[in-house]
């Protein structure tokens, strides 16, 4: 399988004692989906890497590209590999399905080990519909393929575009030219007929030094803070950062966005910044663990990166949304509480991206040390990136933080704070 494209893969101590498949049978899968429309004259046309549609401001290619390879196939032994996958595309998000010859998922020969940060406490099932992985999000697999001898395995892709959390509206491999799938297929493994012998033996703990965070375990004082992802009628997408009001602490015809909680409990935010040539409010004291919750107030799925941190996600619950005014960024009714949703046993690692789908609330938590200096948080589709889905955060030494004497950008602690996990 000839490769164009790669990504550097980084190890340690901890890995190496586990004695994980190495050397050929450690393979990277670099997937992006590009356009390779020719002209009349065979050349390739402009729209190789950027639009294929005028009407979507994202671009998502037709064919799905493995280390530089349009479908490629990668022949196998009859024994267990370690697959390191990337998700390289600029917006497409992907939702993977390895597929028998007769067609059926093979799900249960899949154990996720790994996230975007580094080794899972322990290995898990990737989710019964399929691996889903959103531009920058990692995973790093055992795919076991002894007992698939002598077949040819298809990985398939059942996510259309954009995505917005939805189940495929067609059988695993069927293209789906309707939600911009018109070829769904990844790539192919071609299992050996040939026995072989596996040493290798699936650790029931993996990183000894894993710990997953939980509300209750955290710094009593850690900070909070809110940002809403809005889409405007124009279809321009950006962040809102958020800060409390209290009554009769607002000017006249300033435009509030109502939020209340799993008590009923409803606060008042203002938006504080909306571009990313904004004023810098977020100001994170070095050493410090923060909170900060997502809100999707948008009809799609974003990939919510940060720099700089890996940080654990610590909740996923789903909102009304219903009350929400694009046009002047604030509420007619308020955004209301509906249930806790749930995170997958793969999400529950420590990452640097993590998918917020509409209507939804991801709360996630870092310890922003290592540097200091400023930073960003953006939306890792990279054209919304571009278009302002990005803004700034400064870390710096909590004695010059104190001394500045900043004003709280924060949201309250939720009333249930205490002992939810």
């Amino acid at each position: 399988m000839p490769t164009t494209s790669g990504l550097y893969i980084i190890r340690d101590a901890e890995e190496a004692a586990l004695h994980l498949p190495a050397g050929p049978y450690e393979i990277p899968l670099l997937l992006q989906d590009r356009n390779l429309d020719t002209a009349a004259d065979g050349s390739l046309t402009g729209r190789l890497l950027h639009k294929i549609e005028d009407s979507t401001m994202e671009f998502f290619g037709p064919f799905t590209m493995v280390n530089g390879t349009i479908w490629p196939h990668l022949p196998v032994e009859a024994r267990q590999y370690r697959l390191r996958l990337l998700n390289g595309s600029n917006a497409r998000i992907y939702r993977l399905v390895l597929l028998d010859e007769s067609g059926n998922a093979v799900h249960e020969q899949i154990r996720q080990i790994g996230t975007d940060g580094g080794l899972l406490g322990q290995p898990v099932d990737i989710p019964r519909d399929g691996l889903v992985l959103a531009p920058a999000e990692r995973a790093d697999l055992i795919v076991d393929f002894r007992t698939l001898r002598g077949q040819r395995l298809t990985l398939v892709n059942t996510a259309g575009a954009p995505f917005d959390n939805s189940p495929a509206t067609q059988p695993p491999g069927t293209p789906d030219p309707d939600n911009r799938l018109p070829h769904p297929e990844v790539m192919e493994f071609r299992v050996s007929s040939q026995p072989v012998d596996d040493p290798f033996v699936m650790p029931a703990a993996l990183s000894s030094s894993y710990r997953r965070l939980e509300r209750d375990r955290l710094p009593p004082a850690h900070q909070h803070r809110f940002v809403a992802m809005v889409e405007y009628p124009d279809g321009m997408l950006t962040f809102h950062e958020l800060a409390e009001v209290s009554d009769g602490d607002t000017a006249a015809g300033e435009a509030l966005m109502a939020i209340a909680d799993e008590q009923g409990k409803t606060v008042r935010y203002r938006t504080v910044a909306k571009q990313f040539e904004d004023t810098v409010n977020w100001f994170v004291a070095y050493g410090s663990t923060e909170v900060w919750s997502v809100l999707n107030l948008t009809e799609d799925t974003h990939p919510f990166h940060v720099h700089l941190v890996q940080f654990q996600a610590l909740s996923r619950d789903l909102y009304n949304k219903d009350g929400f005014d694009p046009a002047t960024g604030g509420t007619t009714a308020p955004i209301s509480f509906q249930a806790h949703g749930a995170l997958d046993a793969n999400e529950l690692g420590w990452k640097d991206t993590v998918r917020v789908n509409p209507g939804e609330m991801v709360s996630i938590t870092a310890t922003f040390d290592g540097f200091t200096g400023r930073y960003m948080y953006h939306c890792h589709i990279l054209e919304h990136e571009d278009h302002d889905m990005m803004r700034p955060f400064i870390v710096m030494p909590a004695a010059a933080l104190a001394a500045m004497d900043m004003p709280e950008m924060s949201m309250p602690k939720p009333a249930d704070e205490e002992g939810r996990t």
